[in-house]
């Protein structure tokens, strides 16, 4: 099945070895957004290795949002994943599109920028969040976060993501590949892992001809002798609700909310992660503005 995530680990329990065919999440993307072929690959890259993270999530109520704020043309991308794997993401300039680099692969590094910050937030309702942040080291997002993971675990991992999009801009394969190594792993295993590797294809190629992830993975890893622990469904869905809009106008003040009942009569407030508008009346704005 498509946007299904495989989670395992060796016979030794070396490393955990994490992939997924993400091609249905990362066309909700494109279809919700109206990216660009480039944007489609950058934000279609950060939200598989959301639902990648997602593994870590072991209550309903936690979520993990990666921010990703480069000096590219692209603006801020961010990706936030629940336990239940359900993604929502967003871009500020979805419509930029650059030209292919010279191999004519897209150019997510100077969509991104390779200048800035990857901050992941992982938010497990304690007093406060877990924030964690590295430098970009490529823009390229794979190789950012395989960085962010050196950084933050000590531990030898591999990122693998990729986009293929289409002449017509639909996708036509993406998906995830993430292995890293347990504590206290057999440092012997390394080189033969490395070997698996680099005879691994390109992620973005893989689910074209919509083979199964976890087949995949024991194709290309047979010698591990690959043991699963785990699957589960990744999504793109929005928890967005009028509640929460309810929320925000609220935490603006009775100041700004004066303003918009004097000077607009209304207010209109749409989610940037699904489009989805929220209309206020003159007499709701008053209802919200008078219960502060």
């Amino acid at each position: 099945m498509r946007n299904k995530l495989y989670i395992s680990t060796d016979s030794t329990e070396s490393f955990r070895f994490i992939i997924v065919d993400s091609t249905d999440l990362v066309q909700s993307v494109r279809d919700i957004h109206n990216t660009s072929a480039t944007a489609s690959a950058a934000l279609g890259r950060l939200s598989t290795m959301a639902a990648i993270m997602s593994h870590e999530l072991k209550n309903e109520n936690h979520n993990i949002t990666l921010n990703i704020q480069g000096n590219g043309q692209g603006g801020m991308l961010i990706s936030t994943v629940n336990a239940r794997g359900e993604v929502k993401s967003y871009v500020t300039h979805p419509e930029i599109d650059l030209p292919p680099k010279s191999n004519k692969k897209l150019d997510v590094g100077n969509f991104v920028g390779k200048v800035g910050l990857l901050t992941v937030i992982k938010d497990f309702k304690l007093k406060e969040p877990y924030i964690g942040q590295t430098s970009l080291v490529s823009g390229e997002i794979a190789e950012d976060f395989s960085n962010y993971f050196y950084q933050s675990d000590q531990r030898p991992t591999v990122v693998a993501l990729g986009v293929l999009v289409d002449t017509d801009l639909s996708i036509k394969s993406a998906g995830g590949l993430f292995i890293q190594a347990l504590p206290g792993y057999d440092e012997s295993l390394i080189d033969k892992l490395e070997a698996d590797i680099n005879n691994f294809p390109p992620i973005s190629s893989l689910f074209v001809t919509h083979e199964n992830a976890f087949d995949v993975l024991n194709k290309y890893f047979e010698d591990f002798n690959l043991k699963l622990l785990g699957e589960k469904e990744v999504e793109y869905l929005c928890d967005c609700s009028r509640d929460r809009v309810e929320k925000s106008l609220i935490s603006l003040g009775k100041d700004t909310l004066n303003e918009l009942i004097e000077e607009d009569g209304k207010a209109e407030l749409v989610c940037d992660f699904c489009h989805k508008k929220y209309n206020f009346t003159k007499g709701e704005l008053v209802n919200l503005r008078d219960n502060l």
